[in-house]
């Protein structure tokens, strides 16, 4: 499988999910071309697994994580195969 059809299957799954996704659990080859793609952003959570609004200021204890899409966080999972994903709701 090529690498943009990789990103391309994992895009399409999101955007078919029955369930909007929260998370994207990827294997490691898929992690590292999803952070090439350009298309990743940080978003901020704080304890309880509250988002940040973008336009606040970060508060205290919150911490960033990669996510694409409409705010889809983007994980590394070391038990998938490097090309693998699996979406979470």
């Amino acid at each position: 499988m090529s690498r943009s059809e990789s990103l391309r299957n994992l895009g399409r799954a999101i955007a078919t999910h029955p369930v909007p996704a929260e998370a994207v659990f990827v294997g490691f080859d898929l992690y590292l071309q999803v952070f090439a793609s350009g298309k990743v952003r940080m978003i901020g959570f704080t304890a309880g697994g509250q988002r940040v609004a973008p336009e606040d200021a970060r508060p205290d204890g919150a911490v960033p994580f990669p996510a694409i899409g409409r705010g889809v966080v983007v994980c590394f999972d070391p038990t998938l195969e490097p090309e693998a994903f699996r979406v979470a709701p």
